[in-house]
């Protein structure tokens, strides 16, 4: 297999720490992972305030402590690298120049406001150009069972949003049990409608097959990775975060662009990234 580059941002949290080891359990043996630690100048605030601020040293105690996190380690695929500027920024300027094949970055919130104001994690998301991982849970699993979420919308010309997550779960990790779900949802006033519930249900399952047979076929997936189609019940972001709980990975595609735009529309994806018990990666 081809190597890939795995660019992780990492400080001294638990969450940049889960990053790193998420990167390291989904990395293969010939893969590189690229650490990324940013810092910056402390804000000084008071006219009566002058200092010399020590900027060289600053740089050597940041890659120091750094090379002394990855020492510990001992990945011999690891390459720390100190950027000075902002965390987000640094990540995704180092994605760009090293090609990057997914970034991975923690985050530990519980709301779509902790995505929204100024993370490392959300502006990585809005702003990187390759899929990004947001590690999240408890623990950062190899990833051998991912869950992939997917919809046929706009596929007249054979390509979607899904179909490139389906696309990116079956070439980083082919050894993986992939499923690629569809979710159906009936609100409780509508379902007064059918006549024979039981049976309305089985074809709403058969539809969701259907749909996800559309995205597997025009994904046109290697016939050696496993990808198994299966109907979800309830919305989208309900129904992903539940499977969440079992999975190792969760994957989905997102529509969304840079600024605010993607921010509020609001989407599956932040969803995910904002209540999902497992690593979630978003493809764009």
């Amino acid at each position: 297999m081809t190597s890939r580059t795995f660019v992780v941002g990492v400080d001294a949290t638990d969450e940049g720490g889960r990053a790193l080891e998420w990167a390291r359990a989904a990395a293969y043996a010939n893969d590189s992972i690229v650490a990324v630690h940013a810092w910056s100048l402390p804000t000084m605030v008071g006219i009566d305030t002058l200092a010399m601020i020590p900027v060289d040293d600053m740089e050597r105690v940041a890659a120091q402590g750094l090379a002394e996190l990855i020492d510990r380690i001992d990945d011999d695929r690891i390459e720390p690298m100190a950027v000075q500027g902002h965390a987000g920024r640094a990540i995704v300027d180092v994605a760009a120049e090293r090609n990057a094949d997914v970034v991975a970055v923690g985050h530990q919130g519980s709301g779509q406001a902790t995505m929204v104001l100024g993370s490392t994690a959300n502006h990585v998301i809005h702003h990187a150009e390759c899929p990004v991982v947001v590690c999240r849970g408890d623990h950062a699993p190899e990833p051998l069972h991912v869950v992939v979420g997917v919809d046929d919308h706009d596929l007249e010309d054979g390509e979607n949003e899904s179909v490139r997550a389906l696309r990116f779960a079956a070439m980083m990790f082919p050894e993986a049990r992939i499923d690629a779900v569809h979710a159906w949802f009936v609100p409780m006033v509508a379902a007064g409608r059918f006549s024979n519930a039981g049976g309305d249900f089985d074809d709403l399952d058969a539809d969701a097959i259907a749909v996800v047979e559309r995205v597997i076929a025009a994904a046109d997936v290697d016939p050696a990775v496993t990808v198994t189609a299966r109907p979800v019940n309830g919305t989208p972001e309900f129904a992903l975060i539940e499977e969440s709980r079992e999975a190792d990975l969760i994957v989905v595609g997102s529509r969304g662009r840079g600024g605010f735009r993607g921010l509020l529309l609001g989407s599956t994806s932040l969803d995910l990234a904002s209540h999902s018990h497992s690593p979630v990666a978003i493809v764009r």
